[in-house]
């Protein structure tokens, strides 16, 4: 047991907060102020031993147990607190530094030995809003207004200058509504994206859902149409027409979302209401206030906390107030001019601050005219603490704005050039200067520049002709991060965490494909980030940008490598969204061309199975037998369980679609046992599917087609429950599509069927998942058609027909087209229906899918059947035929449908004997499935050709004589 666990579990009030040893939370009255791991650690440690100073190394081997970091670690850690206590005038009644040496807590406590129960009732919701480590000051009014307008619209847009406080206003109203959203708060930060076609992309990035198509806006309206939830949209501004679209779809899409935005204008769009926010409230020129009377401004309050968190035992007094006013005033309230400014309060005083400030807004104001006076503001203030700052603090600053999103220090440092200076000491400094931002989150600290801050520091770095450096370096730092992420032992967690490193990838992929930038860095980037594209199924953008750094690639022999990883990507991304086209089939055969000639095994096994993947899908079941057979020797060679586990998979279906059903159910088996012990979640990011869930639905088929329906039943439920386990909706719906609305349809479990078909129709939808969406709506035109409502069931069939065929989904569209030739038989419309059932006949020929033969002859023949009448020699043909290669296949659900056809037509011509026949001979075969409606019906038949009636005698219904769909 850790020295952790044996603390006494142990509880402490101070000032207005309680902190709660053993379940590590600090809360403030009913709000849980979130900090990091790190932090709470420190915080306890100093409020266990309050009064006695604890050094630096103890409390850096606390936070960081048998691991070395440098102190700035420490640093930042203790100005987060710092921060997430000043919820008074001052923060430093809590914790007070000895330069130097450590770190004293100071406050009074009281220890409650036995914890609060209260404490149980603290837990946070779901969301992704960063901790707010400050207190926000003058905005009561603009947060109950707020509040009012989100209760009574769904649409509130948070308008004004830059720096005047949207970002913070948002959070903390974010941060209160938590409890009023059963499915949470989400914020998307539009700050770092350049182009409106990336807004979709990030707000998937910052969703916890999963869109698997080629519109992703839609996909995740769909997803969010039965959410209650709270979207943030923070810095509209720079694409308010992209963003006022995406809203404007989303608040169409769920009646239960609403949205925040933050925007230096309105989005204009319906239903928007507007809170614009003004400066803080500033002393008025001329006044003479006393101490007491400044601090009633909140302009002046919002200095005297930010100065006193930089400077032990800062306090204001009568003549000082004066300035602080002067200050306030000279910088039109805006917090984040003020917060800049309160950070120099050490080097150079209230009254210095003062003159200073006036001199540099003088001359920045003579030189800066064009621009309006809240931007000189803001300018100034920038300017001014930048010119203050040391060359090399000046140059770390520019160095971090070539960072488009959030960083960790571990980048930074690696980025930034090394000199003698600790650039890691440096940035600790930036923090407490408010130069820089920390998030702290539980998987650790991560820095960010303000976005006016960064676009000033980045302004500065093309000034200065730093940028392409600096760029080309964060390209290959980030290209290496990824790379460690592919091939550690928790790639999967790594690669779904390395979403946080996105807004930098876009950033310097922009740079890069630019005409000052440099198409190299963006390639060999582009190729390092597939992985986390795929993982998080990303797959537009990883069309887009994989498109982008193909086209940049120059001819050459270490191009080949990046160019196999980008065309792998290429081709995978194409065929799950956009469907089986020509150029996803060239992309995969290119990969595996490079592959096999740089001998990469690994990248044409990865590509090669894709391919097969595509074959399947296209219904060139043919080539994708050929294609697993060509790469068994590569899985013996690479020597992973799991490759060899995924070809079983592949290669099981690919059995399945020859009609091979015992080498199909062996692989299949052994797949799914594999996959069960040794589940990976990667399966669906790097293969587009999962393999254990379609290892079962092989299971499934092969069963039905073998004539064991019992076993059938109980293989779909239990597909059915572990594809529900996983939470992926392309996992979900593949279950249901071949083990619920297929094979519940063909056991005539028609409510299980209509309850499937819902399922997988809701779960399509609410992804836009377009494949699975038409499949099922081609199983419910077969439902209804069973249910006698003919105009509907035709209408639900071409339309799968039609959608499916657009996109090259042979493998699905097929077996509806031979339905549809059923339905328009049973319609009185035999002359078209044999039209669309020798249509089909003739393509399940021509592709040699062989799973599908029997059945497509005997549709053909009740067709027929229908068109030429009881005595057709041709329909009596096609029967025969469906049995004799059902019988061969070794296929008895197949024939038992074929059978049962022929005995009827053999009935209806006054042929019994021959008709018991057939039937006793195939239902001689079953050794299951007795209580089934499919063999019930049939063994009736049977009865009736005899001249008994076994079934009335036993006193069970008969089922119903139909047509068979």
């Amino acid at each position: 047991m850790s020295d952790r666990d044996e603390r006494p579990k142990r509880t402490f009030l101070f000032g207005p907060f309680r902190l709660s040893s053993s379940k590590r939370i600090l809360s403030e009255g009913d709000r849980v102020v979130r900090l990091g791991s790190k932090a709470i650690e420190i915080l306890i440690a100093l409020v266990e031993r309050a009064g006695e100073l604890i050094s630096k190394r103890e409390l850096i081997e606390i936070a960081w147990p048998n691991t070395f970091v440098v102190e700035a670690n420490l640093t930042v850690q203790v100005a987060a607190l710092r921060r997430a206590l000043g919820e008074d005038e001052t923060a430093n009644q809590y914790i007070v530094n000895s330069p130097g040496r450590g770190y004293r807590f100071v406050a009074p406590i009281k220890v409650l030995e036995e914890e609060s129960p209260e404490a149980d009732l603290l837990v946070p919701r779901k969301h992704n809003l960063p901790a707010q480590l400050t207190r926000l000051i003058g905005r009561a009014e603009a947060l109950d207004s707020i509040k009012r307008k989100l209760a009574d619209g769904r649409l509130v847009s948070i308008v004004g200058p830059p720096g005047i406080g949207k970002t913070s206003t948002a959070l903390r109203a974010a941060e209160t509504a938590l409890p009023q959203f059963r499915d949470g708060v989400w914020l998307v930060d539009l700050g770092s994206i350049t182009n409106e076609s990336l807004i979709p992309s990030a707000l998937a990035s910052a969703l916890p859902i999963d869109v698997r198509s080629s519109d992703i806006l839609s996909g995740i309206v769909a997803a969010l149409r039965y959410k209650n939830l709270l979207l943030v949209f923070d810095n509209c501004e720079h694409l308010i027409d992209g963003a006022a679209a995406a809203i404007a779809a989303l608040l169409r899409g769920g009646n239960e979302i609403k949205v925040l935005t933050t925007s230096r204008e309105p989005l204009r769009i319906q239903g928007e209401q507007v809170c614009r926010l003004p400066p803080l409230d500033v002393p008025p020129p001329g006044a003479n206030l006393s101490l007491k009377g400044a601090l009633t401004y909140p302009a002046v309050q919002l200095f005297v906390e930010r100065a006193a968190a930089i400077v032990n035992n800062f306090e204001l007094n009568d003549t000082s107030a004066a300035f602080a006013a002067q200050i306030c005033r000279g910088l039109d309230g805006n917090p984040l001019a003020i917060e800049l400014t309160a950070a120099r309060v050490d080097a150079f005083s209230v009254k210095g601050l003062a003159a200073r400030l006036k001199d540099r807004m003088s001359l920045l104001a003579d030189t800066h005219r064009g621009t309006s006076s809240r931007h000189r503001t803001i300018a100034t203030a920038i300017e001014w603490s930048y010119q203050l700052l040391s060359e090399r603090e000046r140059y770390i600053l520019r160095c971090l704005g070539v960072f488009a999103g959030s960083f960790t220090l571990e980048a930074a440092v690696a980025v930034i050039p090394a000199t003698e200076d600790d650039s890691a000491t440096i940035l600790a400094d930036l923090v407490c200067k408010s130069l820089l931002s920390v998030d702290v989150g539980t998987e650790g600290v991560r820095f960010r520049l303000l976005e006016i801050t960064r676009a000033f520091a980045l302004a500065k770095l093309i000034e200065k002709a730093e940028r392409n450096e600096l760029a080309s370096r964060l390209a290959s730092c980030l290209a290496e991060m990824f790379r460690k992420c592919a091939d550690g032992p928790s790639r999967v967690e790594t690669l779904r965490d390395a979403v946080l490193e996105l807004d930098n990838v876009r950033g310097i992929l922009n740079w890069a494909f630019s005409a000052s930038g440099q198409d190299g860095a963006g390639v060999a980037l582009a190729a390092a980030a597939v992985p986390v594209w795929l993982e998080n199924s990303l797959l537009t953008e990883c069309i887009g940008w994989t498109t982008k750094a193909i086209d940049a690639l120059e001819p050459s022999v270490e191009s080949e490598r990046s160019e196999m990883i980008l065309k792998a990507a290429l081709g995978l991304a194409v065929m799950f969204t956009e469907g089986m086209t020509s150029q996803s089939r060239d992309a995969l055969n290119r990969a595996i061309e490079l592959a096999g000639h740089l001998r990469d095994q690994q990248w044409e096994l990865r590509a090669r199975l894709g391919l097969v993947l595509f074959m399947h899908r296209r219904g060139d079941f043919k080539g994708a037998l050929e294609g697993t057979k060509r790469i068994e020797k590569l899985v013996a060679d690479v020597g992973e369980p799991t490759a060899l586990a995924m070809l079983k998979s592949v290669k099981s279906a690919s059995l399945y679609f020859n009609a091979e059903y015992p080498s199909a159910l062996n692989l299949a088996r052994e797949a799914h046992a594999y996959f069960r012990t040794h589940a990976s979640p990667s399966q669906v990011g790097r293969w587009g599917l999962n393999h254990s869930v379609y290892a079962q639905c092989v299971m499934t088929g092969v069963h039905w087609c073998e004539g064991r329906f019992d076993q059938t039943l109980s293989a779909c439920l239990s597909a059915h429950s572990e594809a529900e386990e996983t939470g992926n909706p392309t996992s979900i719906c593949q279950a249901l599509s071949w083990c619920g609305c297929a094979m519940f349809l063909r056991l005539e479990e028609l409510d299980l069927a209509g309850a499937a078909i819902r399922r997988m129709r809701q779960v399509a939808e609410d992804n836009d998942i377009q494949s699975y969406l038409f499949s099922a709506i081609g199983f419910e035109g077969r439902l209804l058609f069973l249910k006698g409502e003919f105009e509907q069931a035709e209408r639900h069939l071409r339309e799968a027909i039609s959608k499916l065929s657009d996109a090259r989904y042979e493998n699905a569209s097929l077996p509806f087209l031979g339905r549809l030739g059923v339905l328009l038989a049973a319609d009185g419309r035999p002359e078209e229906a044999v039209l669309a059932s020798a249509e089909s006949l003739e393509r399940i020929r021509a592709a040699e899918a062989l799973w599908l033969l029997p059945d497509a002859l005997r549709i053909h023949g009740t067709t027929l059947l229908s068109l030429e009448g009881t005595k057709s020699e041709s329909a009596e043909s096609h029967f025969r035929e469906a049995i004799t290669i059902s019988r061969h296949q070794g296929s008895l659900g197949w024939e038992l449908w074929a059978v049962e056809a022929l005995a009827e037509m053999l009935r209806q011509q006054g042929r019994n004997k021959e008709a018991s026949a057939e039937l006793e001979r195939t239902l001689g075969k079953f050794v299951e499935g007795f209580e089934t409606v499919p063999f019930r019906r049939a063994k009736t038949m049977l009865d009736k050709l005899r001249g008994t009636a076994a079934s009335e005698e036993r006193g069970q219904p008969i089922p119903r004589e139909s047509t068979r769909f």
